[in-house]
């Protein structure tokens, strides 16, 4: 069966949609408020974060002060009329690890799978925690069995939990922006494609080959957080990232990237990013955004695609 980008919905992603998305990085918070019935954005925010509130790692506490960031959340929140108390959290990549596993063959029994899915993925990392949370998902093709594993550390996931529970609120749905992003792609256009996100602190990828999800990256602009690199830093490690993931795909895949879709959650210089990488890189470079029926306005639309990329059966053009 053919891979469609549209099915990657299916990805950590709830059937239902929620009343509300909400998206947490190192320096800012970012939500939406959801018309279920009509698929729409009623209303939207972004909150500036003090540095150092938010670290995130994947094998250490993220959230330095939970009780100031509650607070912030809870007064940004003071408008959202949530009629459900199930959200989307997307969380910043940094404290995920995202693996796209390829298996001739898979046992049907649960827990022979996530032996196997866990048995590759420590292949990849040099120490598995005891207390790691997995999360998968699998397609069947004609050549292969994709498997989408996502592994997060208990604490660090709880960490989360508390935030959103000390607000009534419950994460029905724990993701990483890119793979939100992937479900804005459709058409064979974006059959063989490369989502980048693009924050303060991080960048991640994902690629998708033959419309196949093939490879997700993720590497930290410094190695502590809060240590923000400069401008031109910046764009010259996006280059090398996204070039040795093309050429990755290429010679693992056979596939060529042809397009290139990119989000930045910067408050500035992310004009300058994408003009740098459209003259860098021969390849089409576009915004991913929202589509212009969510009534976003144009820089919303882009800063705030990955949550809206959590709202589903939205298959109208996004220009």
């Amino acid at each position: 069966m053919t891979f469609k980008l549209g099915s990657l919905k299916e990805y950590f992603t709830a059937p239902l949609c929620p009343s509300a998305v909400i998206q947490v990085s190192s320096t800012y918070i970012s939500a939406i408020q959801v018309d279920a019935k009509e698929r729409q954005v009623k209303r939207h925010l972004v909150l500036d974060l003090p540095a150092g509130l938010i670290g995130p790692r994947f094998d250490r506490s993220n959230i330095s002060q939970p009780a100031a960031l509650a607070d912030i959340l809870k007064n940004g929140l003071k408008g959202f009329f949530l009629s459900g108390k199930k959200v989307a959290c997307l969380v910043p990549e940094a404290c995920v690890k995202v693996f796209i596993l390829a298996f001739d063959f898979l046992p049907a029994s649960e827990s022979e799978r996530e032996k196997i899915i866990l048995w590759r993925a420590k292949k990849q990392m040099p120490i598995l925690p005891q207390d790691v949370r997995l999360s998968y998902d699998l397609r069947t093709s004609s050549s292969s069995i994709k498997v989408l594993a996502a592994l997060a550390r208990t604490p660090v996931v709880k960490e989360y939990e508390d935030l959103l529970a000390g607000l009534g609120l419950e994460i029905g749905v724990l993701t990483v922006p890119t793979l939100s992003l992937l479900n804005l792609l459709h058409g064979e256009n974006q059959s063989d494609a490369l989502a980048v996100n693009i924050e303060d602190d991080s960048l991640a990828l994902a690629a998708v080959a033959g419309g196949e999800p093939a490879l997700y990256r993720m590497k930290m602009f410094a190695p502590e957080p809060g240590d923000i690199p400069d401008s031109s830093l910046r764009i010259e490690t996006i280059i090398k990232e996204i070039e040795n993931t093309a050429h990755f795909i290429e010679d693992h895949e056979k596939r060529q990237v042809r397009s290139l879709w990119i989000r930045s959650g910067l408050r500035k210089d992310r004009r300058d990013i994408l003009e740098a990488l459209r003259a860098a890189l021969p390849l089409d470079v576009h915004l991913v955004e929202a589509s212009r029926a969510f009534g976003l306005a144009r820089e919303a639309r882009g800063f705030l695609a990955p949550l809206v990329g959590q709202i589903p059966n939205r298959r109208k053009d996004s220009r």
